[in-house]
């Protein structure tokens, strides 16, 4: 061979060496990079979809307790008045304990607190009855269309020995401002 057979040989093959480093350095490595990064965010984005799926699964449970949790609270906003309205409350109370056959009654309320919107009135009640004539009284009470919150209830035997209970009971009531 002659030697510029052998030089144009070796700047051939220089320049297919360097031709293959430039095309792996510039356009092979980056593109795999960018490969594996398109991979990873696609595992991502596979792994949210699986996740708002199962969410989507339970939407129709959702709405159906927000539609229940709506209707309960409407019941409820129902039954907490607007202002005090609580001589009425009182005046029925005290109608219901004798309604039932107790005795000795006494219907008083406390003294207001405020939470928000919302104004507890406690009333304190004590009356003296048979343990039957109790329970209807407190049974009456959940017809009640107002809420009514029973804090504390304490029954004693009365000094009467007729069998008959003494009753005091903590309740609450309340009200929205206006």
């Amino acid at each position: 061979m002659t030697p510029k057979l052998e030089q144009k040989q070796i700047v051939m093959s220089v320049a297919v060496v360097a031709m293959a480093a430039a095309f792996v350095f510039f356009q092979y490595m980056p593109l795999n990079k960018k490969a594996r990064i398109l991979k990873a965010e696609n595992i991502v984005l596979l792994t949210e979809n699986s996740a708002i799926g199962s969410r989507l699964e339970t939407l129709p449970q959702i709405t159906k307790e927000i539609e229940t949790l709506t209707q309960r609270v409407g019941d409820f906003d129902a039954k907490i008045p607007l202002g005090r309205a609580h001589g009425e409350f009182l005046q029925s109370l005290a109608s219901v304990m004798k309604k039932q056959g107790l005795e000795e009654l006494v219907v008083q309320p406390g003294e207001e607190t405020q939470a928000g919107e919302l104004v507890k009135i406690p009333v304190y009640i004590r009356c003296q009855g048979k343990l039957v004539h109790i329970f209807k009284f407190f049974k009456a009470l959940e017809g009640f269309q107002r809420v009514i919150q029973i804090e504390e209830v304490l029954m004693t035997g009365s000094d009467k020995f007729d069998g008959s209970l003494v009753m005091q009971a903590k309740t609450n009531i309340f009200y929205r401002n206006k």
